[in-house]
């Protein structure tokens, strides 16, 4: 004899002991809010605010800090002093096509994060100067 369909207190009809339907839903909801947790740690532990820029580059520049963090020097990144503008301590490393992670050099040849901005914000500080302090 075959099962009957009955209703759910959702609203949706089927035959089993809940609604696999919302259950997938509430699934998927969980699964979603978990990755939106882990991506808001990741934006907590990076040393420069990265949550103003698109997710993909900020994955990218949270890996190019930890990897410079680790010992790996900034020129494997494509990382240049600014040395037409005096001031060498200054270091633009690429992040993609659009943005430039600006890091300034400390005593001992330890990198300071100071931003990450666009290609376009980066062309115009150039211009009016760079980056003074």
């Amino acid at each position: 004899m075959a099962a009957r369909r009955k209703k759910f207190p959702c609203g949706h009809r089927g035959r089993g002991q809940y609604c696999h339907r919302c259950h997938e839903e509430e699934r998927k909801r969980a699964e979603k809010r978990a990755e939106q947790a882990a991506w808001e740690n990741l934006l907590e532990g990076a040393p420069i605010p990265l949550s103003h820029l698109p997710k993909n580059v900020a994955k990218k520049t949270y890996r190019v800090i930890r990897m410079i963090e680790s010992g790996s020097p900034y020129m494997d990144f494509g990382g240049k002093r600014l040395t037409t503008m005096g001031q060498r301590e200054i270091i633009s490393i690429p992040i993609g096509w659009s943005h430039r992670l600006i890091c300034r050099e400390e005593a001992g040849g330890r990198l300071a994060f100071v931003e990450v901005i666009t290609h376009e914000t980066y062309n115009t500080r150039l211009s009016s100067g760079g980056w003074s302090g």
